[in-house]
């Protein structure tokens, strides 16, 4: 007879994403989750898996919680524009418990994509939800007046999703939270049809050539 689990695997996710999240997939050894779960190889191995399966239903509770907040959040009871752009100040804010980590799913999508079928069936599932979800806020906007009659619903969504995505990695870079609110200002600018000439945010990068080619630094 099997002994009765004695950890909430709940929690147990929880510390592997932040693991994960900080290490990445590969860098992390089995070795690494002992010590950071606090459980043994084999209670590992009997409640999740391998560290491949371990790794994926880590990354689905993560993209859940994405999704509760993009199915949750966005509704009828505030201005379309002025909700959305909170919500992804409040999407990127989450990421930075991590600090220059980054974010878990892009991160995730950068290391294994292209070739981990499972890991690219979750990340697209995921941004085409969030594409949507975009998509029917910006068809709200369109109805309110609010959003830019040269841009359509989809467009505006799928540059939404993009600029987040890219933020992402920027911020790997320069982890300085005006950058961001910047970028995020700008596209709902263009958004409004209200776009000004971008004004540079924060520190520019230093792009120097070297013998070997460009640097930046």
């Amino acid at each position: 007879m099997a002994r009765p689990r004695t950890f909430d695997e709940e929690a147990i996710l929880d510390r592997a994403i932040l693991l994960f999240w900080r290490k990445g997939y590969e860098a992390t050894a089995m070795s690494d989750l002992v010590e950071e779960l606090g459980l043994g190889r084999s209670s590992i191995y009997a409640a999740f898996g391998d560290k491949h399966q371990l790794f994926v239903r880590a990354l689905t509770r993560y993209l859940d919680r994405q999704d509760a907040l993009l199915a949750t959040t966005l509704d009828a009871d505030c201005p379309a524009l002025d909700q959305l752009r909170d919500l992804l100040g409040r999407l990127l804010t989450a990421d930075a418990v991590c600090g220059p980590a980054g974010c878990f799913s892009v991160n995730s999508i950068a290391e294994l994509l292209p070739h981990d079928e499972e890991v690219a069936r979750l990340a697209q599932r995921s941004l085409s939800l969030a594409e949507e979800a975009f998509t029917r806020q910006l068809e709200r906007a369109a109805r309110d007046g609010e959003l830019s009659a040269a841009i359509t619903p989809h467009s505006g969504a799928q540059l939404l999703l993009t600029l987040v995505q890219g933020v992402q990695i920027i911020r790997k870079a320069d982890p300085d939270p005006a950058r961001a609110a910047a970028c995020l200002d700008s596209a709902f600018a263009l958004l409004t049809g209200k776009a000004a000439p971008l004004e540079p945010a924060g520190t520019a990068f230093d792009v120097t050539h070297t013998p070997s080619g460009v640097h930046v630094g």
